[in-house]
């Protein structure tokens, strides 16, 4: 099969290079800037997917039978406000011109890498998810142009991804500054509120990336290894960072952990940024259980590799 990765130099998007290549895809790859660590044989193309424009799109897609796109932006942007614009742009915009082209290069097999808010909003719709943060809204809007720009005749999969934990050649792990914290080196406490999240490696988002290719999946698929509190997630990763105690982990309570959440919001408005998460109301979710579907059987991944990539995110 002949695969063209959006993204394919990023967190993810290397691992879905991996794992094509290791089913014996023919890879290509999309991205702002190359990578020097990129496989030999992967063919590279240089560009922006928020900037190409339908007509670019068709002569890099001319020839491939699948895509994935890798590129989308999460929540940890921080734009001027109102973010809802910026979101749609990276998000919707890009994906449904990329779609256009892909069904008119007649692209059968795609996989979007979207986020568990959406695998949370049908679990808790009283929330009211998309209506509150432009983020969610933008993922809920990208499957929905997505699958209308792809047409009857390409499968669309939207893997749903949590916490993604592992590390990637040459790219910045986004873990990097609660290493201290982790280690004990900052001498500040562990501390944990209520609630917990479900987690997953980059590595797995490779794995899953590729069976949705292979198997021509369509719909949306939570991709997750595991479900852990809070509590659970600090204490595994500070013992893994080598923290001389890590089960010293105080209880914050919920109330306090959302009121400190509001401030944030209300740092950013001060700083003119927004995340495109609504902070007064995102602390609800956040000290809930945010637990999805584990390992689902038709991705092909299981929690064997799990540990390892905790231990790789948070080693010095």
């Amino acid at each position: 099969m002949k695969t063209i990765v959006i993204g394919g130099t990023g967190y993810t998007g290397r691992h879905v290079v991996d794992a094509c290549l290791r089913e014996g895809h023919e890879v290509s790859v999309v991205a702002r800037s190359p990578a020097a660590d990129l496989p030999s044989g992967v063919v590279f193309h240089q560009g922006d997917a928020s900037a190409l424009s339908h007509e670019d799109w068709l002569p890099i897609l001319d020839g491939h039978e699948a895509l994935v796109f890798a590129a989308g932006v999460d929540s940890r942007a921080e734009v001027p406000p109102p973010s809802n614009t910026y979101f749609r742009h990276h998000n919707v915009d890009a994906v449904e011109r990329m779609m256009r082209a892909a069904r008119k290069s007649g692209i059968t097999s795609a996989v979007i890498h979207g986020s568990y808010n959406m695998t949370l909003h049908r679990q808790y719709p009283e929330l009211k998810l998309p209506e509150r943060h432009p983020y969610i809204a933008s993922r809920a809007d990208q499957a929905i142009q997505a699958r209308a720009a792809a047409g009857p005749g390409c499968s669309v999969a939207v893997l749903e991804i949590p916490y993604v934990f592992g590390r990637t050649p040459n790219r910045p792990n986004q873990f990097e500054y609660m290493i201290p914290w982790l280690n004990g080196t900052s001498n500040l406490p562990l501390m944990a509120p209520p609630g917990g999240t479900a987690l997953v490696s980059a590595a797995a988002i490779g794995t899953a990336t590729c069976t949705a290719l292979n198997t021509q999946l369509d719909g949306d698929y939570p991709v997750a290894q595991a479900n852990m509190t809070w509590h659970q997630l600090v204490s595994r990763l500070s013992r893994f960072a080598g923290h001389p105690d890590p089960d010293a982990i105080r209880s914050l309570p919920g109330p306090v952990f959302r009121r400190f959440m509001q401030f944030n919001g209300y740092r950013d408005r001060l700083r003119g940024v927004d995340s495109g998460l609504d902070f007064a109301h995102y602390g609800e979710l956040y000290t809930s259980k945010m637990f999805i579907p584990e390992c689902v059987p038709e991705l092909g991944i299981d929690a064997a590799d799990l540990d390892s990539a905790l231990r790789e995110t948070v080693a010095g």
